[in-house]
């Protein structure tokens, strides 16, 4: 039988595997963008020529209060890059004591100084105020349309100035990442979660990787950002080598738009049919630091198999399963439809938007899952552990036949598929 090798990004480095060629169906990848010949001058330019802004040094007195959001370590927004170029042009006119750091965390674990240094290098966190932000620390500035409460970091209302940097790609159901996520979810409170994330706002049919339109989630973070007040992001799209291949910055919503309409036509790939079985990953470190962040590879993957179809996925989890509620609620039922019913009926429970995700899609597919978890830990999150994506594809071979075809997604929620129909 002839075999067909395929790298998997797994942690840092690869997961190879050999595949049957004649069942392979299609494997989807981005285009390829070279990098930016000067990433630095790129950046610098993208602040004096903005999107739908006056340039930045026009934005800010000399005596504001500055503040920067940056991402944090789940996210390859490459900030020891991105913010020397930004405050160098923010210093010719504002002292650096003016300015304060902050890591829009949302919901997720604080950096300690190590992973601080690793994320925006050792120079800014030993000459910059860099702060992780607090959901305990939010001050409600209203309600949106949608009654959403917007408890947001209490340091980002008073600045006088609010800038944030991002890296555009598919989101499964903010529709991208970039933008407006700075704010909400970046440095917003659980409450804020609560209802920006429910179970109907995530039932909704436009909520989806790759929609903004009609998309209720991604509208209600613009209102949120837009009610604080955030002035200016500075965005990038990377390729698969992590370089920057585009900056977009100035206006907080028409340059994310522009970013997104971008990131559209290099992502999205066209998907002539459904398939028995899925390969993907989550595209390595940091991305596939550990399962809740996983299920946006997975999400990928189930829309390109088909109902009773399966689902192997290859992510590292060095860091393990991620937040103990998520495990807990999976663990306390036994079936896709009970974790379902069970966030309908007690909402707010844990991270339920992560758990109502991998339910929906459990409801349609297995999932075989190759990580350094422990086997009862994947069981726990109804998986099934696998050591390596052959056993997977045996045991796929088993329950769907020899013929079963095979769609790969080598860089998990990097793609965005657009299906025929």
């Amino acid at each position: 039988m002839e075999m067909t090798e395929i790298k998997f990004p797994c942690g840092n480095g690869y997961l190879t595997a050999s595949l049957p060629t004649g069942n392979i169906a299609y494997v989807l990848t981005t285009r390829d963008v070279a990098g930016l010949e000067n990433e630095k001058e790129a950046i610098t330019a993208s602040l004096r020529k903005p999107i739908a802004s006056p340039p930045l040094l026009d934005r800010v007195s000399k005596t504001d209060k500055v503040v920067i959001l940056v991402t944090d370590n789940t996210r390859p927004c490459p900030e020891d890059r991105l913010l020397p170029p930004i405050l160098t042009e923010l210093e010719k006119k504002i002292p650096r004591e003016n300015i304060t750091i902050i890591i829009a965390l949302g919901l997720h674990p604080p950096l300690d100084r190590p992973e601080m240094i690793t994320k925006l290098g050792k120079e800014i966190v030993e000459n910059y105020r860099v702060l992780n932000h607090d959901v305990n620390q939010t001050v409600n500035i209203g309600t949106t349309s949608r009654g959403t409460p917007v408890d947001i970091n209490s340091r980002v209302i008073e600045a006088d100035f609010r800038l944030s940097t991002g890296f555009i790609e598919p989101h499964f159901f903010a529709g991208f990442s970039g933008g407006r996520k700075s704010i909400a979810p970046g440095v917003f409170s659980v409450r804020s979660a609560y209802k920006n994330h429910s179970f109907a706002m995530l039932e909704h049919p436009e909520v989806r990787a790759g929609n903004l339109k009609g998309n209720p989630i991604h509208e209600d973070m613009v209102e949120q950002a837009k009610m604080a007040r955030l002035d200016f992001i500075v965005n990038v799209l990377l390729n698969k080598r992590r370089e920057i291949t585009h900056v977009v910055a100035g206006d907080p919503f028409q340059a994310h738009e522009k970013g997104c309409q971008i990131e559209s036509e290099i992502v999205g790939v066209k998907v002539p049919h459904l398939v028995d079985i899925a390969i993907t990953t989550n595209s390595g470190a940091p991305l596939d630091l550990d399962l809740y962040q996983t299920c946006k590879g997975i999400d990928t993957a189930a829309q390109i198999t088909r109902p009773g179809g399966i689902i192997i996925t290859v992510s590292a989890c060095s860091a393990g399963l991620g937040p103990d509620s998520f495990r807990e609620l999976h663990a306390s039922v036994s079936s896709p439809e009970e974790v379902l019913r069970e966030i309908k009926h007690q909402e707010p429970i844990g991270v339920q938007w992560e758990n109502q995700i991998l339910a929906r899609i459990q409801l349609k597919n297995a999932v075989y899952l190759v990580s350094s978890l422990e086997d009862n830990l994947v069981r726990d999150m109804m998986m099934t552990p696998i050591r390596t994506v052959e056993e997977g594809l045996e045991k796929a071979f088993q329950v769907l036949g020899t013929a079963a075809s095979i769609g790969v997604i080598p860089e998990g929620p990097l793609v965005l598929p657009l299906l025929n129909s």
